[in-house]
C-alpha cells in the first residue's frame, strides 16, 4: 500500500485582488490543521481566549489581551480551549507603499506581544478599521488605518529593542531575501552581495539587530524549516533533506545535529513522547 503523504498546507485567506482584509476571529475552540499564509503578513488581536498558538516549533500560551504577529510563511496553528474574541488584519506589502517605514517596524515585532495598558485603544481602534473595510472605504484610508495599527503595536512590550534605526531596514531586507532564498544560497557572501553590502558589514549589523553574524540567522532559517517539516509532515529523513536541497540525508542530519544536538529521528521522536 503507498503511503500516504501528509505535507504541510496552505491556507489564503485574503483574496487575490485584496491588499489587505480585516475579519473577527471565529468563535469556535476547534484546533486547526498546522498551516502557512503565503504572499502576506497578518496581526492578531485577542481580549478573550485561552489556549494555545503554536508558530513554527514555538508553543505560546494565549493569554489575553494579548497580540500576535505573523510573517510571510510561517507555519502555525491554533488549539483553543475558551472561545476567543478579537481581530485579524491581513495584509500583503504592497498596502503599506506609501508608508516606508511600516514594513521596518514590523521587523521590531516579536511573535506575540502584550498589550494590557492599551487594549482598550487598540481594540476601539481595530473596530473602527474592521467597520471601515466592511464598508468598502477606500484602500488609502485603509492604509492609513493599518499604519496606524503597526505605530501602536511597535511600542508595546516584549519588542526586539536597542536596534540601531539604520540597521532595521537591512536586517529587515536580509529575513526578506532569506524567506525567498535559503533553499538555494547558504553563505552570508551570497546576501551581502544582493543586498550590495560587504560580509563585513552585514555581519555587524546581524550583529546590532540580533546579537550574533550573519551565518548564524542564515542557519537558523534552515532551522526552522527543517523542524517545520519534521514537525508537520511524515517525510522521511531523505524527503525532508531532499526538500531543503541538501545533497545528500548526512549532510543534512550533521547540519540538524550541530544546530540542536539531536539528530532529525531524535527530535521527531521527542514531540512524540
Amino acid at each position: 500500500m503507498a503511503k500516504e503523504i501528509r505535507e504541510i498546507g496552505e491556507k489564503n485567506k485574503i483574496e487575490k485582488e485584496l491588499v489587505i482584509k480585516v475579519s473577527k476571529m471565529k468563535p469556535v475552540i476547534k484546533p486547526t490543521i498546522p498551516h502557512r499564509h503565503e504572499g502576506y503578513h497578518e496581526l492578531i488581536f485577542l481580549n478573550k481566549g485561552a489556549g494555545y498558538h503554536i508558530v513554527d516549533d514555538t508553543k505560546h500560551e494565549v493569554l489575553p489581551p494579548v497580540g500576535f504577529y505573523l510573517n510571510q510563511g510561517q507555519v502555525h496553528c491554533w488549539d483553543f480551549s475558551k472561545i476567543p474574541e478579537g481581530y485579524v488584519v491581513m495584509f500583503k506589502e504592497e498596502a503599506l507603499a506609501n508608508y516606508p517605514s511600516a514594513l521596518d517596524n514590523l521587523f521590531r515585532l516579536r511573535d506575540i506581544f502584550n498589550m494590557p495598558r492599551q487594549a482598550n485603544t487598540l481594540m476601539d481602534h481595530l473596530n473602527i478599521f474592521y467597520l471601515d473595510y466592511k464598508a468598502d472605504e477606500p484602500l488609502e484610508l485603509l492604509s492609513a488605518h493599518l499604519n496606524t495599527l503597526i505605530l501602536k503595536t511597535v511600542h508595546l512590550p516584549s519588542l526586539k529593542d536597542h536596534i540601531h534605526p539604520s540597521f532595521i531596514s537591512e536586517f529587515s531586507m536580509l529575513k526578506k531575501l532569506l524567506n525567498e532564498n535559503y533553499l538555494t544560497l547558504r553563505t552570508s557572501e551570497e546576501y551581502a552581495n544582493l543586498m550590495n553590502l560587504s560580509s563585513r558589514k552585514l555581519n555587524q549589523i546581524c550583529q546590532a539587530a540580533a546579537g550574533c553574524n550573519a551565518i548564524e540567522i542564515i542557519k537558523e532559517r534552515l532551522l526552522i524549516a527543517s523542524k517545520n517539516l519534521l514537525t508537520h509532515t511524515n517525510f522521511s529523513v531523505n524527503e525532508v533533506a531532499f526538500q531543503l536541497n541538501f545533497s545528500d540525508a548526512s549532510n543534512f542530519i550533521k547540519f540538524f545535529k550541530s544546530q540542536t544536538t539531536l539528530t532529525p529521528m531524535e527530535y521527531r521522536a521527542r514531540l512524540l513522547s
